[in-house]
C-alpha cells in the first residue's frame, strides 16, 4: 500500500496534482499497488483537488475519521462527532476566533461573523446554529481558526481539559506559518484508518509506505512500515520520518522517490 497526503505532498503549492504524478500513481494502481489518499480535507474537497482521484483505490479523509472506496462515494468506515458535542463547540467562538468549520462529507459549514461573499461551492457561511446542526450530516471533523497563533495555543490548552472525549490537535501545514485547531473523535487518526484499511485488505504494516509533510501526518510516518517526509515538510515531521525525499511537492517529490526506491 502506498499512502499519500495531499496538501504539501502530492498537491503542489497551486493546489494541483501534476500530470506526472497522476499518471505514475495510475500506473502503480494498475500494477496492483493499493494507492490510498490520507488527508485532513473532507471528501468533496479531496475529490475536487485531485480531479476525481482516479489514481486512488481508497480515500481517507478528515484526518482519519472516514474511509471511502475510490470506486464510489460510499464510506467503508465513519466515526462522526455527535451533535451534542458540536453544540458545546459553538461556545468557543469569541472575539479571538475567526471561524469554526463544521464539516461533513460535502460541505464546510463556516460559523462566523464574516460575510459569505467569499463562499465557494464547498463553503457555507452563517451564524445560524440551527441551520448548521440541521444541515451538517455526520460531522466528520471540526476546525477552529483563530486570529493569531498565540490564541490557537491558548485555546488548545483550554480545550484539552474541557473536552476529553475528543482528539484535539494543533495543525500546521509545511507551506504556512499559520496554526489552527483540528477536532476529531477520540481514537481517530490517519494511521488508525490505515490500520483498519490494511486489515480489511490483509496487508501487513511492513508493506505500507506513507508520505506526508504536516503535523497530522506524524503518526502515520512514525508507525507505517516506511514513513517518508517530503523535503519541504516541517522540521518535526522530517525528524520522525524514516527517510526524506530529494524533491519537494512542486517537483513530484513522491513520484521521484518511488521511482528510485520502490523496487529496491
Amino acid at each position: 500500500m502506498i499512502v499519500v497526503d495531499l496538501d504539501g505532498t502530492i498537491l503542489n503549492n497551486k493546489g494541483k496534482v501534476s500530470m506526472t504524478t497522476k499518471q505514475y500513481l495510475m500506473k502503480l494502481k494498475e500494477e496492483g499497488y493499493i494507492i490510498t489518499i490520507a488527508t485532513g480535507r473532507i471528501y468533496a474537497s479531496a475529490m475536487d483537488a485531485t480531479d476525481g482521484a482516479k489514481f486512488a483505490n481508497y480515500i481517507i479523509t478528515d484526518t482519519g475519521s472516514c474511509i471511502y472506496n475510490g470506486k464510489n462515494d460510499k464510506p467503508l468506515y465513519m466515526n462522526p462527532i455527535s451533535k451534542n458535542t458540536a453544540i458545546k463547540l459553538f461556545n468557543y467562538y469569541d472575539e479571538n476566533c475567526r471561524y469554526i468549520y463544521f464539516c461533513d462529507k460535502n460541505t464546510l459549514y463556516k460559523y462566523s461573523d464574516e460575510t459569505p461573499d467569499s463562499d465557494s461551492k464547498l463553503v457555507k457561511t452563517t451564524k445560524d446554529k440551527d441551520y448548521i446542526l440541521n444541515s451538517c450530516k455526520n460531522i466528520s471533523h471540526i476546525s477552529i481558526s483563530m486570529k493569531n497563533n498565540d490564541a490557537v495555543i491558548k485555546l488548545y490548552n483550554k480545550m484539552i481539559n474541557e473536552m476529553p472525549e475528543l482528539d484535539i490537535a494543533v495543525m500546521q501545514d509545511s507551506f504556512s506559518d499559520k496554526k489552527w485547531i483540528e477536532i476529531i473523535p477520540t481514537g481517530c487518526s490517519k494511521y488508525n484508518s490505515i490500520k483498519i484499511l490494511a486489515k480489511h485488505l490483509n496487508i501487513s504494516n511492513d508493506k505500507i509506505i506513507a508520505f506526508g509533510d504536516g503535523l497530522n501526518d506524524l503518526d502515520m510516518l512514525e508507525k507505517c512500515g516506511c514513513g517518508v517526509a517530503l523535503c519541504n515538510a516541517l522540521t518535526e515531521v522530517k525528524e520522525k520520518a524514516n527517510d526524506i525525499t530529494k524533491f519537494d511537492n512542486n517537483n513530484d517529490g513522491v513520484i521521484n522517490y518511488l521511482k528510485d526506491h520502490l523496487h529496491d
